[in-house]
């Protein structure tokens, strides 16, 4: 005979269920059954028949109701080897003597018990299984037609609270699972039933922000916060605030499996929990960088660092070993050839070549590009082989152009024939390649194995005498800054010159309140004060530095205050020009075309604007004259002889403080981080040494900015620097709509939408980039999630690159192990020491690629995830499919021991 008191209550025979007669024999029955195997006294018993006082027959009715129950047990006979249910006189009341695979009830704790054992073990799809099987067993409110009929027992209540507290024991088995999308609307139902169950609450917050719903998240927060205070006047406790403020911060431990665990016993005295990979999430794991599979040894000391660089307590890599990692470069192929009679004398020709070899070597090398090797009349350079650039195939086409106009210079006594059927011809190719070469750029000629090199060498073919062509790729990639000739049935075309302004429109700014806030504060701060302030603001690439600093200019144009904006900017093309930047704001002060950018000498209306700038502020006398006098190389095509700067930069100085002392000037300088530190030192002195004037000094940066000035604007009076993290959810989403809508194309599936605002995590450039090619695919959409665009993969492999090797390593590492990690789990899948680890892992943190969790491992240690999710991807692309696999073998196997470690 089988009872069931998980809903109705029902008894089964083995012919079928048994009828059971009145209402006081069916509570009889169902109070006994509560309390299987249990004696329970009369008393108790006649309370919970009778919710007043008894009537004086009450026990009467007790006696029959249970002889009734006796007849009805044994006329089943059910009695086997092992007994079948017995009602039982047990003084001071009754038992019902069942056994436990026979009511639902008894079964049910077992499994919900078997189940809470596995979750605290961290078998999660185990207590999945085994707590789903609990929960199937009820069929609605225990004793649901005694509850019907008005029995209101104290047992009934508590089994209803069991049951939820099994439910969400098991939502947080399959949000360790990571099914959190199977497990979303069950707990929104029960978490809207029951708004005051924190633990409900935490479980949904976690459900939707794996499903990238950071604002619902909050808002689940707030209701039960609401309905805590209103209905029973309590504020939510401390786990439910621990989890409201790692949705804030994106906190990594958001991501662990046993996410809520770890915050529910953080900073309790507990055992460590193991920490186990989410089933399906392992993480690929990236790259074949050096230093990582051999041993730990003994290092020296390392010698006392300059006092503005960083000084690294262990060796960026091992100099000459080799790497293997795929990339995206470009190629540029030179042919050349000598001209006609050239040649017949060896040692001439080798001579001729050579001049022709270091022509073409200066101008690789000046772009940023090496010369990887010459083969006959060919050379061919490789641009982003050991450092990778966002502009890498730019460099290569400014490259090509360069080479072919310093080769004309030579004129028709040149080595070369610059016209003819023999004038030097240029191509250049970008694409996906696997690129064999050390570390630190030193040892042996690049290995390139894939499509490019090959395709670089048939477009070669295609070019005209003294031409250059381009392949599809790369022209698709310079486009923005570079105008080209009609494209062939191919793709490849011409590069025709240097695009002057930008065509497209800004996008909309969004998210940075705060920000624009302060920038106006400032405005307002350096006019009334009158005294100069340095301004920075930091954030990665795409961060939005850039429009930030327009809607600056915009708010100072329009400022009551009357504001004067200058302009300037660095770039990688000022390696042969260190002061171009001063050029550059030179040029804006008196609203000319700078040399740097005209590439000739000055022009009338340079030098009379100059001097038109500099006679107004300083009159005609000597010290106008002097001023002019030192300005003057600025306007030059050929950069300032050294001996030039100090008068030149005090020259500099002195004009910008004039310019301020007239009305309030705002002087923007962009992408400081690539400025060569006699401009750095110019800059600090100008904040410092200019005087009561009203100055906003206003310039951007990139985090290594800081690797090189540690100290960047600290200890000054009036210092402000500003810190573009990611964009929330909802500015994120308001930004990709709005580029969407811009472009003309329609929005994406709610789906797709989700998966591209987790893959632009926040980053103005990337939102750009991915609703370009959304509004490029248009009703051609591809399925599944979004790949990475082209252009954002190369900027987040430009960042990378700026990392040494070793922390590149521990990228690597920290991919392997699920994307959070400590520096146990590096130290172990990397094979270095655990001291080691921790400083990259530090190192990496303050470079804004990771970010650190307020919670601890399960061994205690610092935890760390990736702070972008396209860093991460940008990481596993680097890796070749072995290491690949190796990383992911001795990820898992320091998982499992650990593990194990913990639960012995």
């Amino acid at each position: 005979m089988k009872f069931q008191v998980l809903g109705p209550l029902a008894v089964l025979g083995d012919s079928g269920p048994v009828v059971l007669s009145g209402v006081k024999q069916r509570a009889t029955l169902g109070h006994l059954l509560l309390h299987a195997n249990e004696v329970v006294a009369t008393s108790a018993l006649m309370r919970a028949l009778w919710a007043g006082e008894p009537p004086p027959t009450a026990r009467k009715m007790l006696q029959n109701a249970v002889s009734a129950l006796r007849g009805l047990l044994a006329a089943d006979d059910t009695e086997d080897a092992h007994g079948g249910p017995v009602l039982l006189t047990h003084a001071p009341g009754y038992l019902l003597r069942v056994d436990g695979d026979d009511l639902d009830l008894t079964a049910y704790r077992a499994l919900a018990d078997r189940g809470r054992a596995d979750l605290a073990a961290g078998s999660w799809p185990s207590a999945a299984r085994t707590l789903r099987a609990a929960l199937d067993l009820w069929r609605g409110p225990v004793l649901a037609d005694l509850a019907e009929s008005g029995t209101d027992w104290p047992e009934l209540r508590t089994l209803a609270q069991a049951r939820t507290a099994t439910r969400e024991d098991l939502y947080e088995a399959e949000l360790a699972c990571g099914r959190h999308d199977d497990v979303l609307e069950e707990l929104r139902t029960d978490a809207e039933r029951e708004p005051e169950r924190e633990r409900l609450c935490a479980q949904l917050m976690l459900a939707l922000y794996r499903r990238g719903h950071q604002s619902d998240a909050l808002e689940a927060y707030r209701r039960t916060r609401t309905a805590l205070a209103s209905r029973l006047g309590l504020e939510p406790g401390r786990v439910l605030r621990a989890v409201e403020r790692a949705v804030l911060d994106h906190d990594p431990v958001l991501g662990q499996p046993d996410a809520l665990a770890i915050m529910a016993l953080d900073g309790e005295p507990r055992r460590p929990r193991p920490t186990v990979r989410v089933p399906g999430r392992a993480a690929v794991a990236p790259a074949t960088l050096v230093g990582f599979d051999s041993p730990p040894t003994p290092r020296p000391p390392a010698p006392p660092a300059p006092p503005r660089a960083t000084a690294f307590p262990y060796p960026a890599a091992p100099a000459g070993v080799l790497t293997e990692q795929h990339k995206q470069l470009s190629m540029l192929l030179v042919r050349t050839t000598l001209g006609k009679g050239l040649g017949g004398d060896p040692e001439d020709a080798a001579r001729l070549s050579g001049e022709l070899a270091v022509a073409i070597r200066d101008e690789v090398a000046r772009h940023g590009g090496k010369v990887s090797g010459v083969l006959g009349p060919v050379t061919f350079a490789l641009f982003g082989v050991v450092r990778t650039r966002e502009d890498d195939a730019e460099r290569a086409v400014r490259a090509g152009r360069a080479i072919l106009r310093r080769l004309r210079q030579y004129g028709a006594g040149g080595p070369v024939p610059v016209h003819g059927g023999s004038a030097p011809r240029v191509a250049v190719a970008t694409g996906d390649v696997v690129v064999t070469c050390a570390a630190d750029g030193t040892g042996a000629v690049p290995i390139v194995n894939g499509a490019v090199p090959q395709s670089c060498a048939d477009l070669l073919q295609t070019v005209p005498p003294g031409g250059i062509r381009v392949c599809a790729t790369t022209r698709s990639g310079t486009e923005r800054s570079l105008v080209y000739g009609p494209a062939g049935p191919d793709g490849a075309a011409e590069p025709l010159g240097t695009r002057t302004a930008r065509t497209d429109t800004p996008p909309a700014l969004v998210g940075r309140d705060r920000e624009l806030a302060q920038l106006g504060g400032a405005l307002d701060d350096v006019a009334r004060r009158q005294r100069p302030c340095l301004l920075t603001a930091l954030g990665e690439p795409g961060a939005g530095k850039t429009r930030l600093m327009a809607e600056l200019a915009r708010l100072a144009r329009r400022s009551p205050h009357g504001y004067r904006v200058v302009t300037g900017h660095s770039s990688w093309c000022d390696r042969d020009r260190p002061l171009a930047l001063l050029d550059r704001t030179l040029a804006s002060a008196t609203g000319t075309a700078s040399a740097t950018t005209t590439g000739t000498g000055p022009d009338d209306r340079a030098r009379d604007a100059l001097a038109r700038t500099v006679h107004a502020l300083f009159g005609t006398g000597d010290r106008g004259t002097w001023l002019l006098d030192r300005l003057g190389p600025l306007l030059r095509a050929e950069p300032p002889a050294p001996a030039d700067w100090p008068d030149l930069a005090t020259a500099w100085r002195l004009l910008l403080t004039g310019l301020a002392a007239e009305r309030p000037l705002l002087l923007v300088l962009e992408d400081l981080h690539s400025a060569p530190d006699p401009v750095l030192d110019l800059v600090t002195e100008l904040a410092d040494a200019a005087g009561p004037v009203p100055l906003l000094l206003a310039v951007t940066a990139r985090p290594e900015l800081l690797d090189r000035r540690p100290t960047w604007g600290g200890g000054r009076r009036d210092a402000l620097a500003l810190t573009l993290d990611p964009l929330d959810e909802a500015s994120s989403a308001a930004l990709l709509d709005a580029l969407l809508a811009a472009d003309g194309g329609s929005a994406p599936p709610a789906d797709l939408r989700r998966d591209v605002l987790a893959r632009v995590g926040g980053n103005p450039l990337y939102a750009v980039e991915y609703a370009r090619e959304l509004a490029a695919a248009g009703h051609g959409r591809p399925a599944g999630p979004p790949v990475m665009p082209r252009h954002v993969r190369q900027v987040v492999a430009a960042h990378l690159d700026t990392l040494p090797p070793l922390a590149k390593a521990v990228l690597v590492c920290a991919s392997a192990l699920g994307g959070v990690c400590c520096a146990d789990g590096v130290a172990a899948v990397g094979g270095v020491d655990r001291t080691e680890a921790a400083h990259w892992l530090d190192h990496l943190e303050r470079r804004e690629f990771l970010r650190r969790s307020r919670h601890p491992s399960a061994t205690g240690a610092l935890r760390y995830a990736f702070r972008h999710p396209a860093t991460r991807e940008a990481v596993d692309a680097l890796v070749p499919r072995t290491v690949r696999e190796d990383r992911r073998r001795r990820a898992e196997s320091w998982t499992e021991s650990t593990a194990a470690q913990l639960t012995a």
